[in-house]
């Protein structure tokens, strides 16, 4: 489920714009990872089955205040056999779960929120990091259609997959993190379950938009400014 193709990560900087009274916040990060070794290295996550690298990737994460998530920033890769790029990845779909306990731990619980994005819509960035197999990181990121609403020092878990174009082809890998708490799971869909504990963490952001501000906080993450330039390259 994991490889070990690792390279290394540019550290992009949150930019946030103010418009008055306006702000975005920042309620979770757990950035891509700062070794340049680490490149390549995440789990495998897919929206639906497939014939290998039959996953869904989930990361545990606690607010330390209560918030609003309007907008979620991830870091990932291709498996990079055949394609380094997004070619073969024709969606990502965001879902947030509360959690249950296990035997083993907490596992993703009652599903919160689902929500899916064309490509071009999570604005993929290269971060010109690549993988030892030469794949692309990617950074993404997107306003969800409608907030969700986490109370603080409550566990939840989120989600984030691709859908593949070729499921027989290069799979999609969520990006690891460097180690905040270690504990994430996956879904398997062979046994219907989700897996025991794993000691690793994924590369996301989560961020409050204040509703005047939603314009506001994309154009300060550059939210649209490649998206055109996407679309007519991968028409």
């Amino acid at each position: 489920m994991k490889t070990n193709p690792k390279c290394p990560i540019l550290a992009c900087s949150l930019v946030l714009l103010a418009c008055g009274h306006a702000s975005a916040q920042t309620l979770y990060s757990q950035p891509t990872t700062t070794d340049d070794a680490a490149v390549g290295l995440g789990w495998f996550s897919h929206s639906s089955p497939r014939p290998t690298r039959n996953f869904k990737h989930a990361d545990q994460f606690t607010l330390d205040q209560p918030g609003e998530v309007g907008a979620v920033r991830w870091w990932g890769i291709s498996e990079g056999i055949r394609v380094d790029d997004l070619s073969n990845v024709s969606s990502f779909t965001i879902e947030f779960f509360t959690s249950i306990d296990t035997p083993d731990g907490t596992n993703p619980g009652t599903l919160l929120s689902t929500e899916t994005f064309d490509v071009p819509a999570t604005d993929p960035q290269d971060t010109g990091r690549r993988s030892a197999r030469n794949a692309i990181e990617y950074l993404h990121l997107v306003e969800l259609d409608t907030a969700v609403s986490l109370e603080a020092g409550t566990e939840y878990f989120v989600a984030i997959s691709a859908e593949s174009t070729n499921p027989s082809l290069d799979g999609w890998q969520w990006q690891d993190a460097d180690l905040v708490d270690g504990y994430s799971t996956s879904f398997s869909y062979a046994t219907q379950e989700w897996l025991e504990f794993i000691d690793t963490d994924s590369a996301f952001e989560l961020f409050a938009v204040p509703a005047p501000a939603s314009l506001v906080l994309l154009a300060a993450l550059g939210i649209r400014r490649r998206r055109a330039a996407w679309q007519a390259a991968h028409a």
